[in-house]
């Protein structure tokens, strides 16, 4: 699933080197020196289905005191965490997503 420039642009207000990358046939935008509350942290935002959930967003290190159930996940060759957040669903536009993920870091 690629994604617009114009969605690009739009991640690039939150993180200027948002990048989309792939691995296999899933799609990934990376957010390095993504912040997240008082945390600079690298984002990698899956908006499609990955282990079990609509979309996901994974980052390099979690985030202590905030979201539940916290996994790893190995992709694009590097340690991601996530954490149970679920029913934020595809289909809307990239900066969407990340803020509804956002959400339950706050």
């Amino acid at each position: 699933m690629a994604i617009s420039a114009e969605e690009i642009g739009e991640l690039r207000l939150v993180c200027p080197a948002a990048q989309e990358m792939s691995e296999g046939n899933i799609a990934f935008v990376y957010l390095p020196g993504l912040k997240v509350g008082a945390n600079v942290v690298d984002g990698l935002l899956c908006l499609s289905p990955h282990s079990g959930y609509p979309t996901r967003l994974f980052l390099s290190v979690p985030i202590a005191g905030k979201g539940a159930n916290w996994t790893t996940h190995t992709i694009l060759s590097r340690t991601w965490h996530s954490w149970s957040w679920n029913y934020v669903l595809a289909g809307q536009r990239p900066a969407e997503i990340l803020v509804q993920h956002l959400r339950a870091l706050r």
